[in-house]
């Protein structure tokens, strides 16, 4: 994994100061906002994952891989198709996150038995309940975050809902590219720990800087892609027509 690019790359955009700003204003527009950053994040994404590799041994990278490095940042101009690629990786990632949503519920659950049975045995044996399904909750929250590369990477790919839930097919792409996953897992969340605190850039606010940290992380998942499209016969393996 090239970590160095993920971080550099967005810089070598000569415009990647608009496309930046553009993405930091969008998340202060609530839902509609936060969902076009989501179907612009899968775009970056495709756009790693289609750049050719660079010939190892030339000083100079391909003309083909020039053509994608000329303007790292895709163009905010598909915010209709933006929008609806959004909603399919909302989807996605709401297929994934049931196992943490259900448990959050059972968690909930328990507590308000707890407090109303009125007996402290009760709710002692509920907390202690609560207590073990938060952290079952936070390692299926770190599992789901593992995978994340593959679903959504397949999603962008291909624009089509069942390739992000074809679970079988995603469980066999983690052969040979656990540590690869393992490693953006790790630098992701360094990315969004700096990020959210405004690290990256100091001269804009701590919504631009998540928009940063947002789309380097994208570049990572666009490269595990590429990765696994350079060892496959067929970039993914065949899913539902949606």
């Amino acid at each position: 994994m090239d970590i160095g690019r993920a971080i550099t790359y967005v810089f070598q955009d000569p415009q990647w100061l608009k496309k930046t700003l553009i993405g930091g204003l969008l998340f202060f527009i609530p839902i509609i906002g936060w969902l076009i950053i989501g179907g612009y994040a899968l775009r970056v994404i495709r756009q790693v994952a289609k750049r050719p590799e660079d010939k190892e041994g030339e000083d100079m990278p391909s003309a083909e891989a020039k053509k994608y490095n000329d303007v790292p940042l895709p163009e905010w101009n598909d915010f209709g198709g933006d929008l609806v690629r959004g909603l399919k990786g909302l989807v996605v990632g709401f297929v994934w996150s049931l196992p943490v949503i259900v448990l959050s519920i059972c968690t909930g659950a328990l507590s308000a038995v707890g407090e109303s049975t009125g007996s402290d045995a009760a709710a002692a044996t509920a907390a202690i309940l609560a207590v073990a399904a938060n952290c079952l909750s936070f390692l299926l929250s770190l599992v789901i975050a593992f995978f994340q590369p593959l679903f959504y990477s397949r999603l962008a790919m291909s624009e089509k809902i069942g390739d992000g839930l074809a679970f079988g097919a995603i469980f066999s792409e983690v052969q040979g590219r656990f540590v690869d996953l393992l490693i953006v897992l790790l630098v992701a969340f360094v990315i969004s720990l700096v990020a959210a605190f405004g690290l990256l850039l100091c001269l804009v606010g701590v919504v631009f800087t998540s928009f940063l940290g947002y789309v380097m992380t994208c570049h990572l998942y666009g490269q595990v892609r590429r990765r696994i499209m350079g060892t496959q016969a067929e970039p993914l393996a065949p899913s539902p027509a949606f």
